[in-house]
Parts: structure tokens; C-alpha cells; sequence
């Protein structure tokens, strides 16, 4: 199960393969790369436990991602809607794949055997969820960081020009 390190990092790189550029969407790219893990807010809430219902709700399920994907969808009509013009299938149809597959990869990470699985206290206490996930995250740094710098190297030299370094 990775950090949301790991889940940011490999949120970026998807919503970077989608052709997501723009600073604002990269951050939302990985805000949704993170959104499953409201659960741990909703335990807190609910029982004053973030644990209690990590990976207990539907957030975790595989209909999540293609609910959020919908949602996102209807939202991009809405506005459009609103704004007086009727939608076009492809300001619809992109928003919600790329939301669909930022929140899917995270649905698709959790079950990935990594060597710290179990690692660390369960505590309902922040600053020792915090100590504990730090070596969790230099892994997910090492892990999908090399992954993800291979994704982006690869799309630059295929379809970009190569001084345009790997983040542009």
C-alpha cells in the first residue's frame, strides 16, 4: 500500500501522460490521485479512529474511480451548460477519463505487495502516523519515482523535443 507520496507521485505522471500541464492540474492530478484516502478522514470523524475504515468503504472499491469519472463528467457539462453553450463530447468525455484513471490508480496501488506493508503503528495520534509513513515514503520515492521518471523520459523523447527536459 502505498503513501500518498507514492500516490502523488504516480497521480502526476498519469494526468503528465494525459497531457496535463498546466500547475493547477497537476495538483488536482494529484489531489485525485489521494481521494480514496478521504476514509481515513471519514474513520476520524465517524469513530475517532482514521484507521477504522481504511479500505472498509467504497472508496477502495473499483466502482469508485468510474463514480468519480462520471461526476467529473457531469460537472464538465454543467459548466459548460452554464457558461450558455452546449457541451462537446471531448470536454466531457477527457475530464472524466483522466479522473477516472488518477483516482483508478490509486484503487489499483493499494493491493501492490511493497516491503513495508504493515510497517508502522496504527495510532489515532497524526504526528506518529507521520513518523511512521517516513520511510514508507523515501520507498514510494524510490519506487514510483524511478518508475514515473521513466514514463516522462520516454514521452519526451518520443513526441517532445529532448532540451525541453523531462518536466516540461
Amino acid at each position: 500500500m502505498a503513501t500518498p507520496l507514492g500516490h502523488s507521485i504516480v497521480g502526476y505522471t498519469v494526468a503528465r501522460a494525459m497531457g496535463v500541464t498546466s500547475p493547477g492540474g497537476l495538483a488536482a492530478a494529484m489531489g485525485a490521485a489521494n481521494l480514496p484516502d478521504v476514509d481515513l478522514l471519514m474513520g476520524f470523524v465517524a469513530n475517532g479512529d482514521p484507521f477504522s475504515l481504511h479500505h472498509q468503504v467504497i472508496t477502495h472499491r473499483p466502482a469508485f474511480p468510474f463514480i468519480v469519472g462520471a461526476a467529473t463528467g457531469l460537472v464538465s457539462a454543467a459548466v459548460a451548460l452554464l457558461r450558455g453553450r452546449k457541451p462537446t463530447p471531448g470536454e466531457v468525455l477527457r475530464p472524466a477519463a483522466i479522473a477516472t484513471a488518477l483516482v483508478g490508480s490509486h484503487v489499483a496501488m493499494d493491493p501492490l505487495p511493497l516491503p513495508y506493508d504493515d510497517a508502522g503503528p496504527r495510532s489515532s495520534s497524526v504526528w506518529d502516523v507521520l513518523a511512521g509513513q517516513a520511510w514508507n515514503a523515501v520507498i514510494d520515492m524510490a519506487i514510483y519515482g524511478g518508475m514515473a521518471m521513466a514514463v516522462l523520459e520516454r514521452k519526451r523523447t518520443n513526441g517532445k523535443a529532448a532540451d525541453a527536459g523531462p518536466f516540461a
